[in-house]
């Protein structure tokens, strides 16, 4: 059975700052019109649209130059919606997909060229089968240069990060881990905490809403942030996690994101590490210039 709608994204959005030039939000996704792109059938949630147009409008009003588009579940292993899109706006953004284990050299070259850069892999409720589609996934996309990125509970599976060290090839950690015991004592947490200040892992800024009380999040995520910058700084990125699907009420402003940003990396410098410098490794950017 299929579960209704999800809050549609708020469309006012004005920060009191913007963020820095070259700005790359590194989590977002698109939901056009689905008797163009229709959704699979197999899917957890059915989203509210969110089209391209309502995306670079809030990327302009919160200063961001870059984007990287993540595929959402909902199309299962359909990209049409991302290769539209990347095609449509190559100047200004890298992609994730998520890959079968049957998706061809073909494909994913295809992919590559039209930007793609990693493929995601959901086992925030996974058992077996997925951790070996991921050691699959992982020898296809390496001769490409792509890394694995993960939807996880790195507190229900606390030993997911060092298995995914052993993959070969760069991972990633969407929402700040996605810990579902929101403390950053978590066994699950400091694993990943370990694997991010050897080199061999990347975590996302994002989704604070995902992981603490919706109402305190800002506050909340702090000591999260503060630990992951003791870390390394090089192996963080940020990302609004735009239009925000499949979460209760309330819906939350991307004028606010942005504005935490400014208090998560409190200097200069780790803005410019962090929302510039990294994307720009981890997704193949060239050093933004602007016009």
């Amino acid at each position: 059975m299929m579960t209704s709608e999800y809050l549609p994204f708020d469309p006012l959005v004005a920060p009191k700052h913007k963020l820095p030039v070259g700005t790359v939000d590194c989590h977002f996704h698109v939901f056009e019109d689905p008797k163009v792109y229709p959704y699979t059938a197999v899917r957890s949630y059915t989203p509210t649209l969110a089209p391209w147009a309502a995306f670079e409008a809030m990327n302009h009003a919160i200063g961001a130059d870059r984007a990287v588009l993540v595929h959402p579940s909902v199309y299962g292993h359909d990209h049409s919606t991302l290769l539209d899109t990347m095609h449509a706006h190559a100047d200004r953004l890298r992609a994730v997909a998520v890959l079968s284990v049957d998706s061809t050299d073909a494909e994913i070259e295809r992919l590559h060229l039209a930007g793609t850069r990693g493929t995601r892999v959901n086992i925030l409720f996974a058992g077996g089968s997925q951790l070996s589609d991921a050691e699959t996934l992982a020898h296809r996309i390496k001769p490409f240069g792509w890394h694995i990125q993960f939807l996880v509970d790195v507190a229900a599976k606390p030993d997911i990060p060092m298995w995914a060290a052993k993959l070969g090839v760069p991972v990633v950690f969407d929402h700040f881990g996605h810990p579902s015991k929101p403390s950053v004592q978590d066994a699950g947490f400091q694993n990943m905490c370990a694997l991010v200040k050897e080199g061999t892992a990347w975590v996302k800024l994002s989704g604070a809403y995902r992981v603490v009380d919706p109402a305190l999040q800002w506050s909340a995520i702090q000591p999260f942030v503060d630990a992951l910058l003791h870390t390394r700084t090089d192996r963080l990125v940020w990302g609004t996690d735009w239009p925000h699907p499949n979460i209760p009420a309330p819906m939350p402003n991307d004028g606010d994101i942005a504005e935490t940003v400014f208090k998560w990396l409190p200097t200069e410098a780790l803005r410019q590490q962090i929302l510039v410098k990294n994307p720009e490794q981890l997704y193949d950017f060239a050093p933004f210039v602007q016009n």
